[in-house]
């Protein structure tokens, strides 16, 4: 039986794009929810909890790094993006295994802080390639409903290493948390390995090639010819990517990318040591909000983001998501007298999740339409690692912030970063220009 081309079979396609999204969005839940609130439970610090998330993110700030290197180095004999992909996995699962023979991960921060770095090396890797396997692949007119549906499984992932191994680790503790994670990323392993991106690719370095009559005959389609051009070099990419940034639509894009989700990132410690330190939540309760129904709540979100950026436009939904966002976080400041009211801090955790899933979708749209395509691997990574970016460096302010403005005024000042990026958006479409390639 021959493998299937994802190049050629537009639903397996997206359900191997999402599966890899649910792939990096797993750890992303451990981290910030599962972890986060073990650690809360132990009585650590917001600066704690801070740090860690801060170590965890950093990676994926510096992920533009390997635009440019796998974009110069893919291996046209098992696919571009492919080979990366599955060597990026061997190492998530690797560190995984390595956390999970840890007698007590929360209490030797140190080790696992090196672990989660690594961790989140190998799963930013994974990030680069899958998003350049995506534009690699995906038609025009997929891209907005495919971004949503990718990033929707994002939250799903986040799901699972929020709310589902928050519970398997009230129940087992967290080294069996770490074992269902590591089952998980193996299991979805399997789907690159057993596929290939396009037809006459090798599967396994003693697979057969097989070649069909197009290429026999030399009839390429005009997607699978540019896929065996020999890639240019790293500095011919690198130069590509400066002149792209001189337009004034990619820069002000770049700018917006930096604040996108730094208004969230400033809050996310906080909110854990709010709920669970302060509020008296549980680390299952709070594991089953913010990594259960909220996350669920954002994965809607996200696939309606990506549906409405194709209707109405990925700038009108992003604005309007970031505008309501910003009202959100006022609202929650100032209303301290509220936040015993279990229902009503649920519902504010379910639509700001919401919201927040819709804007990064709409976000991913903005960011296919504004990449230049000769280099819109690399431009795009470059755009994700500034989100990045944002919010591990603004994850460091959160202890600092709520030491000196308190929680209140630190909500409204994360309502001000995200109104300000209402702003901005409507430069990425007033100062666009097409470009030549």
């Amino acid at each position: 039986m021959q493998p299937y081309a994802l190049s050629e079979h537009r639903i397996i396609r997206i359900v191997v794009l999402c599966a890899l999204y649910v792939a990096q969005g797993v750890p992303f839940g451990f981290l910030t929810v599962t972890l986060a609130a073990a650690m809360a439970a132990s009585g650590a610090e917001t600066e704690a909890i801070a740090s860690v998330f801060a170590l965890g993110t950093l990676p994926w700030a510096l992920k533009w790094v390997w635009g440019p290197f796998v974009d110069r180095f893919g291996n046209s004999r098992f696919g571009r993006r492919r080979p990366w992909i599955l060597v990026a996995q061997t190492g998530m699962i690797a560190t995984l295994v390595a956390m999970a023979m840890m007698p007590d991960p929360v209490a030797d921060l140190r080790t696992l802080g090196i672990l989660v770095v690594l961790h989140n090396i190998c799963n930013s890797l994974q990030d680069v390639c899958v998003d350049a396997m995506a534009i690699d692949l995906l038609p025009p007119k997929d891209r907005g409903k495919a971004s949503g549906l990718m990033y929707g499984a994002k939250y799903g992932g986040t799901a699972i290493g929020g709310g589902g191994l928050s519970i398997v680790a009230g129940l087992g503790g967290m080294p069996l948390a770490y074992v269902g994670m590591i089952v998980v990323i193996a299991g979805i392993a399997l789907l690159p390995l057993l596929t290939i991106e396009r037809p006459g690719d090798l599967r396994f370095p003693w697979s057969k090639v097989v070649v069909d009559r197009d290429q026999e005959t030399g009839n390429l389609p005009a997607e699978e010819s540019e896929a065996e051009v020999p890639p240019r070099s790293a500095l011919a990419l690198l130069r590509d990517l400066a002149g792209a940034f001189t337009v004034p639509a990619a820069i002000v894009t770049a700018v917006v990318a930096l604040l996108a989700t730094a208004a969230s990132g400033l809050l996310s410690p906080i909110a854990t040591n709010l709920f669970v330190g302060d509020l008296g939540w549980s680390q299952e309760e709070y594991g089953a909000a913010t990594g259960g129904a909220a996350v669920f709540a954002g994965l809607a979100g996200a696939v309606m983001g990506g549906f409405l950026a194709d209707w109405i436009g990925a700038r009108r939904v992003f604005a309007t998501c970031s505008l309501v966002l910003a009202l959100m976080f006022a609202v929650f400041g100032l209303g301290d007298a509220f936040w015993e009211n279990r229902m009503l801090v649920w519902g504010y955790l379910i639509i700001e999740s919401a919201l927040a899933g819709c804007l990064n979708a709409a976000f991913f749209a903005i960011c296919f339409g504004v990449c230049r395509p000769s280099i819109a691997a690399t431009q795009f990574t470059a755009y994700m690692a500034l989100m990045n970016l944002g919010v591990a460096g603004i994850y460091t302010l959160s202890g600092p912030f709520e030491a000196r403005f308190g929680v209140q005024t630190t909500y409204l000042i994360a309502a001000g970063i995200q109104f300000s990026v209402v702003l901005l958006v409507p430069f990425t479409l007033v100062f666009r220009t097409k470009t030549k390639v």
